[in-house]
């Protein structure tokens, strides 16, 4: 017998889209506050749990890792470049998160345009930022005027130093909005696309 109380796919993605949408301004203003005030540097992260010997050979990588006065490992300290670069992060996460959590629950799957739009770009996320789009893609993956197509084979999907990127954290933001309306049944929000 099915839970009637359990809320279904479509309704916790909506939720967790919401979570990140308000997460989101404060994360983007505490980054834009940090690198405003010049005082940028790693947080230092506590340790509960110690080193435990096991037959892993993760363990020899672990002892071995670079570390900081803080005890970081080297690689836990690299602070981003740029304030852009950390932003393209934190929401490119934020779309992981989404994304990831639709595809487990099979809902990239559906043609809407939109939601082949976010699977795009899950994609490109995964990818260093860059597409992946295989030649004679025929495009059914749109978001409000931007298209994805074979062309942007390569090309990054948020702006990086000198090159300009397919959308802007803004557009990202729009495709978080669009999707939690979507997903809560809002009939005047209707995909522009043909599939449904």
């Amino acid at each position: 017998m099915r839970d009637t109380k359990k809320p279904n796919s479509a309704t916790m993605a909506a939720e967790l889209i919401e979570e990140q949408l308000g997460a989101l301004p404060i994360s983007i203003t505490a980054i834009a506050q940090a690198f405003s005030s010049g005082k940028v540097a790693p947080l230092p992260l506590k340790r509960r749990l110690s080193l435990v010997k096991t037959g892993s050979g993760g363990n020899i990588v672990a002892d071995k890792a670079p570390q900081t006065e803080d005890g970081l490992s080297a690689e836990a300290a690299r602070i981003p470049h740029s304030q852009s670069e950390c932003l393209r992060v934190v929401v490119g996460n934020a779309l992981l998160a989404v994304g990831m959590f639709m595809k487990e629950h099979d809902m990239l799957s559906m043609r809407t345009p939109e939601f082949q739009f976010l699977a795009h770009v899950v994609t490109a996320i995964l990818n260093g930022n860059r597409f992946r789009i295989a030649p004679g893609y025929m495009p059914v993956a749109s978001f409000d005027g931007l298209v994805i197509d074979e062309s942007l084979d390569g090309m990054p999907l948020f702006g990086e130093e000198q090159a300009c990127g397919f959308i802007e954290l803004g557009d990202a933001l729009a495709l978080l909005q669009w999707l939690a309306r979507y997903l809560r049944g809002e009939k005047n929000y209707v995909s522009g696309g043909d599939a449904g």
